[in-house]
């Protein structure tokens, strides 16, 4: 998760922001910008015109692209210190009260006027054998960090941290190799310059200048009587073969002679120190630093290694796609603001605030106001969502009743239709059924006719016929009662089945006296699929020999239209 901060510094010609994230390995740089201050407006780190200062602040705001309005900020001057206290061992808890109570002898302010804040440099044994603390105290007057404190919130920003910029100049450009002697830090701006040098990031000692790129701006308009603009302008030039140059080069190397030599005294003074290392090198950032000359005078009197260094090396700026001229350009006046947004490299040391009490607690308020606006915001937009989708879902579900109630409608108006078709259907279902029982039930005469010549034996004759349906009621088997069995003179028997369709009368004549034509007659029914229970009556003797008998078969279900289709 992105873990982002500003920091904010106020310098003596522009008020310069940078806002980094600091979540990753290599922070990233997001944005920075900076706005011009008119002369005067800050003196000896000190605002003199604080509408000036809002102002800048408020236009740099607005131009720029910065996330968050809550800002750490830089401090320098005469009224911002930082000094050694060795300390009897107390507890961390502890430390800031130890310290309050012993720094009336080395603080020069009123207690009462003094913010205060300490970092424990080192644990050792004295000579005494007892259990001492080193501690590095930062010391601000508290007119100086409320002066700073009320523009920033006049211009609406919230204040969160104050530090020293000697400590936020060590972050952004200090410890970039792997040396355990100590280091310098020169940062020279445009009304000061601060000298701080360092052990692998622990401040020893520091040093703030009243003079920097001004005074020597200063002289050239004092020499060849030139409006300041015009004096800054020409100083940049400052190298090129012209005689106005040339002059104006004259005029300001007293001021960038005297300026050198305040650094070469303050890290002499540092080496100077019992239990110091010497300096191995120094580190020069800041907008004083492209005076021409200004870096090969001062590596001529401190006699050591100097670099220029720009705190955008050890960031990630993918995000700005700055050109190499654009970076060599800001690098320089971006330490202080970068280094006050970028936390201690070791988490077990503690970062240098001199926020007042009361604005921590009114910062802290304004967060929680904040905090809490957003979350009666985040509730109250779950509520809308919830609103929302409750809203969708009885507008939905009312839809869905719509359509069916328009369903149901459009089905209400096809019932008498339905109506018709099921009476229809049942029509047509009892019209199978009773054509079904029908066809079942009707004797297919022409089949009855044709089979019964074929099974009339050859010597009898058909006198008579008469054939009758058996009468069914639609949807009924017909069953008719069993006939007795057909005998005749010999006491012969046939089949008999206890299904029929009909029956069919016959008056039969055929050569006697003997009755062999009537058990013809009967083996031929016995034969046939179509016809059974052969009943034969009284036998008449004719005149002329011939015997006369009536003869009564079934017609079975096998000569029904059902199975049959000649008269379909």
């Amino acid at each position: 998760m992105a873990h982002l901060t500003v920091g904010l510094d106020i310098g003596t010609s522009a008020v310069r922001a940078a806002e980094l994230d600091v979540s990753k390995s290599k922070p990233v740089l997001l944005t920075y910008g900076q706005v011009g201050l008119p002369p005067g407006s800050l003196v000896d780190g000190e605002i003199r015109d604080s509408s000036s200062v809002v102002e800048a602040i408020t236009k740099l705001w607005k131009n720029g692209q910065f996330s968050s309005s809550s800002v750490i900020v830089g401090i320098a001057g005469l009224r911002a210190i930082t000094r050694e206290i060795d300390l009897p061992f107390v507890p961390d808890n502890e430390v800031d009260s130890a310290v309050r109570f012993q720094s009336e002898e080395v603080i020069p302010f009123p207690p009462d006027q003094t913010i205060l804040s300490s970092q424990i440099l080192a644990d050792y044994t004295s000579p005494e054998g007892e259990k001492m603390r080193r501690i590095l105290v930062a010391a601000a007057h508290v007119d100086l960090v409320n002066g700073v404190i009320d523009a920033v919130e006049h211009a609406g920003l919230t204040v969160v941290g104050v530090d020293l910029i000697s400590s936020a100049l060590v972050r952004a450009i200090g410890g970039q190799d792997a040396t355990d002697r100590p280091e310098a830090i020169v940062s020279i701006g445009a009304g000061l310059t601060v000298v701080v040098v360092h052990q692998q990031g622990r401040p020893q000692f520091v040093r703030t200048i009243g003079s920097g790129g001004n005074a020597t701006t200063a002289a050239v308009s004092a020499a060849l009587d030139l409006p300041i603009a015009d004096a800054e302008a020409l100083k940049r030039r400052i190298g090129e073969q012209v005689a106005q140059l040339q002059a104006a080069q004259g005029a300001l190397q007293p001021s960038m002679v005297e300026l050198v030599g305040e650094i070469r005294n303050s890290i002499q003074y540092f080496a100077s120190l019992p239990g110091r290392l010497p300096v191995s090198r120094v580190l020069v950032t800041g907008g004083g630093t492209d005076l021409h000359g200004l870096v090969p005078m001062l590596e001529a009197q401190i006699r050591l290694p100097i670099l220029t260094v720009s705190p955008l090396d050890r960031l990630d700026t993918s995000k700005l796609d700055l050109s190499e001229e654009q970076a060599r350009e800001v690098g320089p006046v971006l330490a202080t603001p970068i280094g006050l947004a970028l936390p201690e490299p070791d988490k077990a040391v503690k970062q240098f605030n001199l926020l007042p009490p009361e604005v921590a607690n009114r910062a802290r308020m304004k967060r929680i106001q904040e905090r809490t606006l957003i979350g009666c915001a985040a509730v109250l937009v779950l509520l809308l969502l919830f609103g929302g989708v409750k809203f969708w879902q009885v507008h939905n579900a009312q839809n869905k009743v719509d359509s069916l109630n328009s369903s149901i409608a459009a089905l209400n108006a096809q019932v008498p239709k339905y109506d018709l078709v099921v009476a229809a259907n049942s029509a047509y279902t009892a019209g199978v059924t009773r054509r079904a029982s029908v066809l079942d039930s009707a004797i297919d005469w022409p089949l009855a006719l044709n089979s019964l010549i074929s099974i009339t034996p050859t010597a009898a004759q058909v006198q008579s016929f008469n054939g009758s349906a058996t009468a069914v009621v639609a949807g009924s088997t017909t069953s008719p009662s069993a006939a007795a069995p057909a005998t005749g003179t010999s006491g012969a028997s046939s089949p008999t089945t206890s299904a029929a369709i009909g029956t069919i009368d016959l008056g039969v004549t055929g050569p006697g006296p003997s009755l062999s034509i009537s058990e013809a007659w009967i083996n031929a029914v016995a034969g046939s699929q179509y016809f059974a229970n052969p009943v034969q009556g009284a036998t008449t003797a004719n005149p002329d020999g011939s015997i006369s008998f009536p003869f009564t078969i079934s017609v079975t279900p096998n000569a029904s239209l059902d199975k049959n289709a000649s008269l379909k």
